[in-house]
């Protein structure tokens, strides 16, 4: 019998063929599904860290086993855009035992700025683009021992509601293959539910470091307005996104906030890296519905009632709250809000091309057409949704006069199908309702700057995970991180694996 080194010597030397490029390439998916697999699925990401530095595996093995898991888990599930496994291989050099996660793969969204990598988007714009600079936030990641092996796919520019785009595909979802990952994260998240990676990068503009995770079954973090390292080339922070992990064990996305989070950021003291469960008893605010708008499916509901159930059998005290928002003035402001987006795109489409946004054939429809009608809104109807927005920070922070923590679900449905809110759709008061109906519970907490996590904590009759949404108030992200790792404790998730995943590769053949 050979010993389990001895297996993923063996192992890692198979994926060293798939290292031949000397730049980041887009992803070639691979034909070969016959080869044997790790067995280090069950470890996290400081897990694998502490096999490296315990010499119980090399930090090039760890990076060749993952590379052949992407090369296997990716025909079926389409999570990435391109990888870097030569890119992955140099900075092997870099490794030390004095990182927090000594050498461990990571796959980053393809929406952020990485040095020696490109960054598309997901869309046909920007598909030539390389990136000479690292932002911050990627710096950070980097001096934390992790290394960058590929980028995740993303709907168009993170636009509307499911992981689909025109240059690279639809991502499925490990757990129903006719599902989608929901929003912008989902090659993110999928590539932690099927068991490519225990931790991947996630930006959150309106959910998508919750969205996704609901539907996948992870921890899914949205860190406080200005709290992280910037994620911007600019080195500011944009007013709504922030950037942090999903994963499937709570310390290693506290670890990694602990290396990302900006100590000097002017406006919260730092966290640092939160090992403790939460020690006192909460009063916890319920939302359950939004007036004037879908009600929550039965199946959400009854997540959010499991949620509930454990959250007094662990003594917290729950009380109902009034979520601070109207539907439709949170629909109509939210759109004239993104029109202040798009005017330099839309001027950048029309210089490349020499066309209108729609003609140039740059965007993908639906994504054209928003930018069409939203640029037809005057300053003043703009403003007008600005400034409504901007009452949700001091809305928010009454809300929490009533309770330490509140709770909502995350989105209203349990999960989108690949055929709803395609690209190819057609921008309508049907599509536009349609896609905020699903970011109604995530999206004010990006205006209001607060902090939140999906926690998944139910899965439905059709074994779909079904995460529930709490958010803390304004700076408070550790409160988030010691009741994460309290309900991890109280209903482990970490175990729980989607039947198309790595741990049942038959499936994936």
């Amino acid at each position: 019998m050979i010993s389990r080194r001895q297996f993923l010597l063996a192992l890692s030397s198979l994926a060293v063929s798939a290292c031949t490029t000397t730049t980041p390439t887009f992803f070639a998916p691979t034909s070969n599904k016959t080869l044997p697999f790790d067995d280090l699925l069950s470890y996290d990401a400081l897990g694998l860290a502490n096999l490296i530095k315990t010499k119980q595996i090399s930090a090039e093995e760890l990076l060749n086993i993952i590379i052949k898991r992407i090369d296997y888990a990716n025909p079926t599930l389409n999570f990435m855009t391109n990888t870097a496994y030569n890119r992955a291989r140099s900075n092997l050099i870099n490794v030390n035992n004095d990182q927090l996660f000594t050498g461990v793969p990571v796959l980053v969204k393809d929406m952020i700025d990485v040095a020696g990598m490109p960054r598309t988007d997901g869309s046909m714009l920007f598909k030539d683009r390389q990136i000479t600079k690292s932002v911050d936030y990627i710096l950070g990641l980097e001096r934390a021992g992790l290394n960058i092996v590929g980028m995740t796919n993303v709907p168009e520019m993170a636009s509307f509601i499911i992981t689909d785009n025109e240059l690279f595909g639809a991502t499925h979802n490990p757990w129903n293959l006719e599902y989608s990952t929901f929003s912008s994260s989902g090659g993110s998240a999928c590539a932690i539910a099927a068991g490519v990676v225990p931790l991947a990068h996630g930006t959150d503009g309106a959910g998508s470091c919750r969205l996704p995770p609901s539907t996948t079954g992870l921890l899914g973090m949205k860190p406080s307005r200005y709290r992280m390292l910037s994620g911007e080339a600019n080195g500011g922070h944009d007013l709504v996104k922030t950037n942090q992990a999903i994963s499937r064990t709570v310390r290693d996305s506290a670890a990694l906030f602990s290396m990302t989070e900006d100590k000097s950021n002017g406006h919260f003291s730092p966290v640092g890296f939160v090992t403790t469960s939460l020690k006192r008893k909460l009063k916890v605010g319920v939302v359950r519905n939004i007036p004037n708008s879908t009600p929550i499916e039965p199946e959400v509901n009854k997540a959010l009632e499991s949620t509930m159930a454990l959250l007094e059998s662990l003594g917290h005290e729950l009380v109902d709250v009034n979520y601070p928002i109207i539907f439709d003035v949170l629909m109509d402001s939210y759109q004239k809000f993104f029109a202040t987006k798009v005017g330099p795109l839309k001027a950048l489409v029309e210089k490349v091309s020499g066309k209108s946004v729609t003609e140039s054939g740059l965007l993908t429809h639906l994504l054209a057409q928003n930018i069409e009608q939203a640029s037809g809104l005057s300053e003043e109807e703009i403003q007008q949704g600005v400034d409504a927005l901007n009452t949700l920070p001091a809305k928010f922070a009454d809300m929490f006069k009533a309770c330490d923590i509140v709770i909502t679900p995350v989105a209203a449905f349990a999960g989108t199908r690949l055929d709803e809110g395609s690209y190819k759709d057609d921008w309508d008061e049907v599509t536009s309702t349609f896609i905020l109906e699903r970011l109604k519970y995530t999206a004010p907490v990006n205006f209001a700057g607060n902090p939140a996590m999906s926690v998944p904590l139910y899965w439905d009759k059709n074994n779909m995970p079904i995460g529930s949404q709490f958010i803390a108030p304004l700076g408070d992200d550790k409160l988030l991180y010691e009741l994460a790792y309290q309900l991890e404790a109280a209903r482990p998730w970490r175990d729980k694996w989607a039947p198309y995943s790595l741990m049942y590769p038959q499936h994936l053949a």
